[in-house]
């Protein structure tokens, strides 16, 4: 199905994703510039102790998530779903950064962080797939993509017209 835009709706897109995109890279200069305010503050105070990859790292979980948030709207990535489930991949492998990273600095080795790490993992993997089962799309041969839900109503639709036909 091919959809028409006008003018005004393509101007429109076109200046949500360049708004977009000027709120990241505005994201990404404040982080580059505190956090290396933060490490020459770190440096002069206290150079055997790196505190500043605290904050460093804690900022970078909602950065990261920032950055794939406008990568999936910009490449048109609209089942919500899919987005959700990048999006929760995105902040566990960022906290988990950060949480291995605190783990390491306080107590020079990698022990409790992976308790959060494990079941926090499971739950991912569940998301991940109940995605699969119940959210996945597919192709069909005329290059269409129809998810499972759509193709159980089109299966309920077909028996529907079966019947009708069958009773007169």
């Amino acid at each position: 199905m091919s959809e028409h835009f006008s003018e005004e709706s393509l101007r429109k897109i076109a200046e949500q994703k360049v708004e977009a995109r000027r709120t990241v890279k505005i994201h990404i200069a404040i982080f580059l510039l505190v956090n290396a305010m933060l490490f020459i503050i770190n440096f002069i105070t206290l150079p055997d102790f790196f505190w500043f990859l605290f904050p460093l790292f804690a900022w970078f979980i909602g950065l990261s998530i920032h950055i794939v948030g406008y990568i999936l709207y910009a490449k048109g990535v609209y089942p919500i779903a899919k987005r959700a489930v990048i999006i929760v991949l995105t902040s566990y492998f960022t906290v988990m950064l950060l949480l291995i990273t605190i783990n390491y600095i306080t107590l020079n080795t990698i022990n409790w962080a992976l308790y959060p790490g494990l079941f926090v993992g499971s739950a991912v993997l569940i998301l991940i797939i109940i995605y699969t089962i119940f959210f996945r799309s597919e192709l069909t041969n005329d290059g269409e993509i129809i998810t499972k839900k759509e193709k159980a109503i089109q299966r309920e639709m077909d028996k529907l017209a079966k019947k009708a036909n069958n009773s007169s």
